[in-house]
């Protein structure tokens, strides 16, 4: 069991110990959680909540308000959810982060047993930024690219939160900016992950007056060649996304579904007509991440992704127009020559000894 820190520690160095030490172990989120009898401090590390220390009520409460006085947010408020950015200097950083000073999101939540606090680290301490860095399977790799020298049409990633989704659209982002001199691209994101040279990043809120449709909507007037729009979540956005992508731009997006049948399901649930996704749609990627083995440690350590690219062939587009339902689409993707599943490609690295069996079982199903 993690030990517990008493209350009489000094909070200022308690909460810059921990950020600390969630900055050193690569940790992509940091959890302060109260319980019914103090708090506990726990890491997200390769996708996996790990409890590493307990605090006494006092001690956990102090912690939150310093993060909130850190994040400049109304401490005397117990009883509503905030969101902030705060900063920490620290003296060393992980090979590959240029700076010493940091900037994270905190996010509050109250809850019955007082409020609960999450840290989101920077993403350039845990993602990959070029393409051929996330180490794709070859037939997802080999679409991306071929998107990314494409003059219209929409990619949707697909799959469950921290999937790789949004790490593998910057990571396209620059690509483009690199190999395409003269693009007008626009990311509408929320949050800003990291910042994209070469990239307008707007920060949109799907409860403020900036949501995704509004500023997409907007975009469209300012002669934009490429478009990344962080999540397709409403009828209305998907509706203006599938029409900026059959008026000649390059749309990215993600959408919450497991497969590529799953997502063309998801776009005729929300009233997309099934000749607009036949005519917009040029691929669709779903993706999950796998804890990788060492060996020499003995124990997972790093993720790596399994992803699979589906390009809607005759039969398919055909059964599409037809409204077929997510498991028919699915099953024809598969029947397709050279098509890779998410369980092809997980079964590749497993044979290569990068991963285990009962891993995959846990993340694919």
């Amino acid at each position: 069991m993690p030990p517990e820190t008493p209350h009489t520690v000094d909070t200022r160095e308690l909460v810059d110990r921990f950020l600390g030490d969630a900055v050193a172990r690569l940790a992509s989120d940091l959890h302060l959680e109260p319980m019914a009898d103090g708090y506990e401090l726990r890491f997200r590390i390769d996708g996996l909540l790990e409890t590493i220390e307990r605090f006494d009520a006092t001690a956990g409460r102090s912690a939150v308000s310093r993060l909130m006085v850190m994040a400049q947010l109304l401490t005397y408020r117990l009883d509503v959810p905030q969101e902030g950015r705060l900063e920490l200097e620290l003296p060393a950083l992980p090979e590959g982060v240029a700076h010493g000073r940091l900037e994270m999101r905190l996010a509050v939540m109250p809850t019955s047993n007082g409020l609960r606090a999450v840290v989101r680290l920077p993403a350039e301490l845990t993602q990959p930024r070029s393409l051929d860095e996330l180490h794709l399977p070859p037939t997802a790799l080999d679409g991306l690219k071929r998107f990314a020298k494409s003059n219209a049409g929409m990619l949707l990633l697909t799959g469950p939160a921290g999937s790789g989704k949004t790490t593998t659209i910057y990571a396209l982002l620059e690509y483009m900016v690199e190999h395409s001199q003269g693009l007008s691209i626009v990311s509408l994101e929320d949050p800003v992950e990291r910042d994209l040279p070469g990239v307008t990043q707007i920060e949109v809120s799907p409860f403020g007056e900036l949501t995704y449709e509004r500023a997409l909507r907007s975009m469209l007037r300012q002669d934009p060649q490429v478009l990344a729009l962080g999540e397709i979540r409403d009828d209305a956005t998907a509706t203006v996304a599938l029409q900026a992508a059959l008026s000649g731009h390059r749309m990215i997006s993600t959408l919450h579904a497991g497969t590529p049948g799953g997502a063309v399901s998801r776009l005729l649930e929300m009233g997309i007509e099934p000749y607009q996704i036949t005519s917009a749609v040029c691929g669709v990627v779903a993706m999950r991440l796998i804890r990788a083995w060492n060996e020499e440690e003995n124990r997972y350590q790093g993720r790596v992704p399994v992803a699979e690219f589906a390009v809607f062939d005759g039969e398919v587009r055909d059964a599409i127009l037809r409204r077929a339902d997510a498991g028919t689409i699915q099953s024809m993707l598969s029947a397709q020559d050279g098509y890779v599943t998410l369980r092809d490609a997980a079964a590749k690295i497993v044979e290569s000894g990068v991963t285990k069996q009962n891993e995959v079982d846990r993340v694919i199903g």
